[in-house]
């Protein structure tokens, strides 16, 4: 079984994402009420992460070495470096600085956003002497983490801080803490869930027998199973000796040659936030915009626009009713209307949603008094009442087109506000749930971008 890393358009994946990631920061803006607190918080800072880390592009690959005390981190990361760099034995439990090693091209920004302290970068220069081996470590930026099961609580925090940062974790186990609990329900069940990019290499292996070496990593691989991670193979080797760190430089290189494993990374990010935010929305639901019209019609005709209509009318024919009563909207009655199209535009959502249009959309106070000032300011149309002959030969014609004209205008006023204070908070608070609901049915098994290739995974 062997990881592939299958490149992909870089432009196209890291645009498709930027765009996804906007939709989602927009979404929860608008509609965070929606969404318990705990997952709310998780999401915004899921956002965050990833707006920063496209923002810092996908030139660079962020490995990094994550394991418990005396598997061996430290001397992968230097055999990996191919020089001492990392300090590794009795010291390095007392310590959560993080080493990071660089090849190629300046990475200053990228560290410094992970936090990497100036004197424990380096820089391994690149130049026409090296093999092909080496040089395909272009643009890779290996982190040497603290043990996570430390005794200094420090070292916990590092792990827990730069691990969601990372784009490929690679997980370093030994013989005899393989199984330990503390990385399986901490680390590797959420990465399995989270659907991170992970390698795992069983070190030590110099130290067992061939038989006992594969008979261990038989049963790691069936551990990782348990965890989900099905379809991350095992990687025997030996940081001392050198075993099979060839075929996992070779796996390095891939990832950071694909250039797309941050991409990817961040994809799995937006999936995760996809099954927390799957919690507050209802499946199968698609929230639809009530009909404008109708709630138009009906607070006009609340306001009287229509029994003026009427008098506009009778007026045209030759009666004598006054057509200039200034026109009252009821707060009540405008806050009914309000509310009965909050429940139709939420139908079949959860309640919450229900009290984020609500929270959205103009309360019946301000609508009433809005409504007024725009049918007080509105060109109504200019009926004279005919009299003498005129009034002999009015038909029920001009009449109808008065009545047709004042409907119009006093409706298209009452629009004017309903708009901006009702539909379009409402489109907008739609567009967030549809939003939301698009990524918890995004697949990390997929690219973002259509007609490209897989984006690097592991598999």
């Amino acid at each position: 079984m062997s990881v592939q890393f299958v490149p992909l358009e870089p432009r196209s994946e890291t645009t498709a994402l930027r765009e996804r990631v906007a939709r989602l920061r927009s979404a929860m803006e608008w509609a965070s009420e929606a969404i318990p607190a705990a997952v709310r918080d998780d999401v915004f800072a899921t956002v965050d992460r990833c707006e920063e880390r496209l923002e810092l592009g996908i030139d660079h690959t962020v490995v990094a070495l994550a394991g418990g005390t005396g598997s061996g981190k430290s001397t992968l990361f230097n055999a990996i470096l191919g020089r001492e760099f990392a300090v590794s034995g009795v010291a390095r439990p007392t310590t959560s600085k993080v080493s990071a090693a660089v090849w190629g091209t300046d990475a200053s920004a990228l560290l410094n956003w992970l936090g990497i302290d100036e004197q424990r970068r380096f820089t391994r220069e690149l130049d026409p002497l090296d093999d092909e081996a080496e040089t395909a470590m272009g643009g890779m930026v290996l982190l040497d983490l603290p043990d996570h099961d430390s005794v200094n609580p420090d070292n916990r925090e590092t792990v827990d801080r730069i691990v969601p940062m990372a784009d490929l974790l690679l997980w370093v186990v030994d013989p005899q803490k393989y199984a330990d609990n503390a990385l399986h329900s901490a680390y590797l069940e959420a990465a399995s869930q989270q659907q991170r990019p992970s390698l795992v290499v069983l070190n030590h292996v110099d130290r067992l027998a061939t038989e006992d070496a594969w008979a261990v990593a038989r049963d790691l691989q069936r551990l990782l199973a348990v965890d989900g991670m099905n379809q991350v193979p095992v990687m025997p080797i030996s940081a001392k000796t050198g075993q099979g760190l060839d075929i996992l430089r070779a796996e390095l290189a891939g990832a950071v040659a694909a250039k797309t494993v941050a991409a990817e990374a961040v994809r799995a990010d937006l999936v995760y936030a996809g099954r927390l935010l799957s919690g507050a929305l209802a499946r199968g639901a698609e929230p639809k915009l009530p009909d404008v019209s109708e709630l138009v019609e009906a607070l006009a005709r609340a306001a009287g626009v229509d029994a003026r209509a009427d008098a506009v009318a009778a007026r045209a024919k030759g009666s004598a009713g006054d057509v200039h009563t200034a026109l009252r909207m009821s707060v009540a009655t405008a806050e009914r209307e309000r509310m009965d199209w909050v429940d139709a535009a939420t139908e079949g959502l959860p309640p919450t949603w229900r009290r984020v249009v609500a929270e959205a959309t103009a309360g019946g106070e301000s609508l009433a008094a809005d409504i007024e000032e725009a049918l007080a300011q509105a060109p109504w149309p200019q009926v004279e009442r005919p009299t003498g002959i005129k009034a002999l030969f009015a038909k029920a014609g001009l009449s109808s087109k008065a009545r047709k004209r004042t409907l119009e205008v006093g409706r298209n006023a009452v629009l004017a506000v309903v708009a901006p204070e009702i539909v379009e908070p409402t489109e907008t608070i739609h567009q967030a749930y549809r939003a939301m609901d698009e990524l918890t049915r995004l697949d990390a098994s997929e690219p973002e971008a259509s007609g490209t290739d897989s984006a690097s995974r592991t598999r």
